[in-house]
């Protein structure tokens, strides 16, 4: 499972228009491609749907940087400096070659492992088991499915775990074990968020009452569980900057929506397609201009790479909010409501014509 031989044998047999096709590939298990993903199915097809699909990529990804953090595996391209990153094209400065485990199931050298694991330099992308494309490519389709329940989501689901699973252990990036670790992270999390779907739950957590800063126990719960959870795993520093960025502002940017009421998911193609729009240019303007604004100004000079780091994720993921908010200023939603009323005129005007007629 964390023997090296079969990624270097299978890095031999591709050439550079593989390669690339496998990085288009393993950027379907990116994280800006599954926030693309849920922005496009929130604002474009259900709001709740895509706030659900949105909560069980973040727990999954959440889960699989906790266990990372906690077993502390290095990647190939540290147990052995044969194995190229094809991923990033950076080779291997490891002081290790062909020091892989002689068994498919064996756990790597104690020496590689002890090395690993006192290198200060280390954060939590350096950690390999288990694979989040792995995971997140799990969560992502089988929760499509178990939302939608459509053919062809079905169909595609093991399709796009398999391409993804295989194209992170060519380029480099996992071995056998970490892709399975991944994809069993994502099918547990997955058969829980199906026991979700169809529980009470599932109806309390769109309550606009139960998000209101009242002492009851809904209300308890759901605050607990999307702001106060995730910083007591920041502080023990079992997740990333990033990670707990990226979660607490989904989280508010939901919070804020749903005291207002959330958005009702009728409207025209071109209203959706517009409300699609609006979200994912608010969403890569935002990612761009921090990235762009950190470097201009030097602010890894008086802030810290964390604070950065946390910024960087949590402002885009907020501006889910600020879509919403843009989205209904400019009618781009129906209101059911709003709908009925313009129904009932349109029967009553024709009614009077036809009595004038």
């Amino acid at each position: 499972m964390f023997q090296t031989e079969p990624i270097i044998y299978l890095q031999s047999l591709g050439n550079e228009w593989f390669t690339l096709l496998m990085i288009l590939i393993t950027k379907m298990g990116s994280s800006a491609f599954l926030a693309a993903a849920v922005i496009c199915i929130t604002f474009g097809i259900s709001f709740r749907k895509g706030f659900l699909l949105f909560q069980l990529l973040i727990w999954t990804g959440l889960i699989t940087e906790i266990l990372k953090t906690i077993v502390a595996f290095p990647r190939p391209d540290f147990v052995d400096n044969r194995v190229i990153n094809l991923e990033s094209g950076v080779k291997s400065t490891s002081p290790f070659s062909g020091d892989g485990p002689d068994g498919v199931f064996a756990l790597p050298d104690k020496e590689v492992l002890e090395a690993f694991r006192h290198d200060e330099s280390l954060t939590h992308s350096c950690f390999g088991f288990p694979s989040g494309h792995a995971s997140l490519t799990t969560a992502l389709w089988g929760g499509s499915y178990a939302i939608f329940c459509s053919r062809i989501i079905k169909i595609m689901t093991p399709i796009m775990v398999l391409l993804v699973a295989f194209s992170r252990m060519y380029l480099g990036r996992h071995f056998l074990g970490d892709v399975l670790g991944g994809t069993a992270i994502g099918l547990t999390l997955l058969t829980a968020f199906t026991l979700f779907l169809k529980s009470p739950l599932k109806d309390e957590f769109f309550r606009k009452e139960n998000f209101e800063l009242a002492f009851r126990w809904q209300n308890i719960i759901f605050y607990s569980v999307i702001l106060v959870l995730l910083p007591a795993f920041a502080a023990l520093s079992l997740v990333s900057a990033e990670a707990a960025g990226f979660f607490l502002g989904t989280n508010v940017a939901y919070i804020l929506i749903i005291r207002k009421g959330l958005p009702d998911d009728t409207g025209s193609a071109e209203q959706r397609v517009l409300r699609v729009f609006i979200a994912l240019l608010l969403f890569g303007v935002s990612c761009f201009v921090l990235a762009v604004g950190f470097d201009a100004i030097g602010a890894a000079g008086f802030l810290s790479f964390k604070l950065i780091e946390f910024l960087e994720a949590f402002v885009p993921a907020s501006t889910i909010w600020i879509s919403a908010v843009a989205c209904i200023k400019l009618n781009l939603y129906r209101r059911e409501i709003a709908g009925a009323q313009e129904s009932e005129l349109d029967r009553r005007s024709l009614e009077k014509s036809g009595k004038s007629y």
